[in-house]
């Protein structure tokens, strides 16, 4: 069975200016900080397509919906809610003063679109494949300090 390490690598971000009026750019500069070097061990194809599509803001995934399984997992399938609780970033916002919760994903709102199956093959085929953050966001949405930053899946 192939194995899949995942690495969020933010280095090139660079932090956006922000003061108790405008606390967004802290936000982001916080989420960012803390998400940079994050690793994850994936089994399977499967998991691959789960780490890209919530990578995206995709977190309630159709293929993982089961009637007949419990309520308090929203139908989600055991593994699945399994796997989002380990994807699930909790990080100090030191300007809002508390901690933030959320899923390993790009930040705040992604409406950008990129072929989750094109990255697939790729990684199929050359045993490697780097999702930019840029390739998340719609073009009104993306902001050049993520420039650089990327999300990368390498067979092991």
């Amino acid at each position: 069975m192939a194995r899949y390490k995942v690495t969020i690598n933010t280095d090139k971000y660079v932090c956006g200016r922000c003061s108790k009026e405008n606390w967004e750019p802290g936000t982001r500069n916080d989420y960012m900080i803390a998400i940079n070097g994050i690793t994850r061990t994936l089994r399977s194809m499967r998991e691959v397509m789960w780490q890209i599509e919530l990578f995206r803001g995709n977190s309630f995934l159709m293929s993982e919906y089961d009637e007949n399984n419990k309520k308090e997992n929203y139908h989600l399938s055991d593994r699945y809610v399994k796997f989002l609780k380990k994807n699930t970033i909790k990080y100090y916002d030191r300007l809002c003063g508390f901690y933030r919760t959320q899923y390993l994903s790009g930040y705040g709102w992604m409406q950008g679109y990129f072929n989750a199956d094109e990255a697939r093959e790729t990684l199929k085929k050359e045993g490697i494949v780097r999702i930019p953050f840029k390739w998340l966001y719609d073009i009104r949405q993306y902001d050049k300090r993520m420039d650089g930053c990327y999300m990368e899946i390498k067979k092991i």
